[in-house]
């Protein structure tokens, strides 16, 4: 998800991107959000964000099948342009722990929803 998702920021829209089969439900609605707020103020994504991701819990017995992934996402090589103009913010954290929760939807594992802790370093 994570590979579409920044093709998505860098384009500044999901079209042209293999997003919805990787993700659904509530994290598509996030990334679909962040996208309108972005186009809307004209800022695009260069570069890409690191991940080191690992599964942290998996209910395979469960319909659907359900699982939690527990994410370290480094975006410091990953920034916000205003036209050619860099509007990352200086202060913010680069290197943060993500949640994400993922399950079956048919025989496709999908990221269902996230939360970003920019409290946790990683």
């Amino acid at each position: 998800m994570r590979t579409e998702q920044s093709k998505a920021y860098r384009q500044g829209k999901a079209s042209d991107t293999k997003l919805t089969t990787y993700a659904a439900d509530t994290a598509l609605s996030k990334i679909e959000s962040e996208l309108f707020q972005y186009r809307q103020a004209g800022v695009h994504f260069e570069g890409e964000p690191k991940s080191t991701a690992k599964v942290t819990s998996v209910h395979i017995e469960a319909t659907p099948q359900k699982a939690t992934i527990t994410e370290c996402l480094d975006t410091s090589g990953w920034k916000a342009l205003q036209g050619s103009k860099n509007v990352t913010s200086p202060n913010q954290v680069r290197r943060y722990t993500v949640s994400g929760s993922v399950r079956t939807i048919g025989r496709q594992w999908k990221v269902v929803d996230y939360d970003v802790d920019k409290e946790h370093a990683c």
